[in-house]
């Protein structure tokens, strides 16, 4: 496993921080969410087969631990929502749980193992920092990030390489084909953009999307998150960041970047033909599963 991709593991348990949930954009896409950011669907995609995804069924959002009263209930009576797929880490789940929702199930699905630890010198400095100050600043973490060479657009290429990330998202597969009929399935991480965009962009092709497609969906992000984005661009700025330093910086905060996606869907295909190949030979997917699949949640 590369290091440079390694600095996920602090984005997703540093970078996690109250934020305020002002709408920013209503892309058809959509989920009608105030506590929530990030939230929207697939549904209504166009498929290569000129088949469209479902309405109202496959969800995604950043962590739910802001919804509120009637975000629950929208998500419970407007969407039926049977199933929440986590993709979070034990402390990320620790600080911001998800709240209970009568007759939803919660499944916890890990994205990032053991081998996408820290190097060793970033660490002991960490710990160092946090022993003298009690807690790591935001820019303090990201200054390290830099140093140590750790940020890198490989880092959807290491989640789908990692034995924890293949056997998440095989676990993902699975949980979609057992939905049942007439009930919806909400995935996310924290932000809602890293590994719930690599589970987006692998369903989507499942489905038969193209890659301008899943790009497409990727890429709104950075519309749901404009307010944040800019915000950390002041704040970069304000503390001294180089230009070039804080583009390197912004895709680990609320930002995502197309050259991310685009190696992954790169890789699988040099090395499984196609993302379907991908798909197929690591995440255990059969012929059947597909059609199974494309019933279910396209229209």
């Amino acid at each position: 496993m590369k290091k440079t991709a390694l600095i996920v593991v602090l984005c997703i348990l540093g970078f996690v921080f109250a934020c305020g949930y002002a709408e920013t954009a209503a892309p058809a896409q959509s989920v009608p969410l105030s506590g929530v950011r990030n939230a929207r669907e697939l549904g209504g995609y166009r498929t290569e087969n000129g088949k469209t995804v479902r309405q109202g069924v496959l969800l995604r959002t950043a962590k739910l631990s802001g919804a509120t009263d009637e975000d629950i209930r929208v998500l419970t009576e407007d969407y039926h929502l049977a199933e929440i797929i986590d993709f979070r880490g034990d402390m990320e789940i620790e600080s911001f749980p998800d709240p209970d929702m009568e007759g939803v199930t919660n499944l916890n699905v890990q994205i990032i193992g053991g081998e996408m630890a820290l190097p060793e010198e970033m660490q002991a400095e960490m710990e160092e920092l946090a022993s003298q100050e009690g807690e790591i600043d935001k820019m303090a973490r990201l200054r390290l990030g830099l140093k140590y060479n750790t940020f890198s657009d490989q880092m959807y290429v290491d989640f789908l390489s990692a034995d924890a990330g293949k056997a998440g998202y095989r676990q993902f597969f699975t949980e979609l084909l057992a939905l049942p009929a007439g009930r919806s399935v909400l995935f996310h991480c924290s932000e809602g953009k890293d590994r719930t965009g690599c589970a987006a962009m692998l369903l989507l092709f499942a489905l038969g999307a193209d890659e301008e497609t899943v790009m497409e969906d990727f890429l709104l992000t950075n519309v749901y998150n404009a307010d944040l984005i800019e915000a950390d661009r002041l704040q970069l700025k304000e503390a001294g960041f180089t230009e070039e330093d804080m583009e390197s910086c912004l895709p680990f905060l609320d930002q995502v970047s197309p050259a991310f996606l685009k190696n992954a869907i790169t890789w699988m295909t040099e090395n499984y033909g196609s993302p379907l190949g991908y798909i197929t030979g690591e995440l255990g997917m059969t012929e059947a599963d597909f059609s199974a699949l494309r019933n279910k949640f396209l229209e």
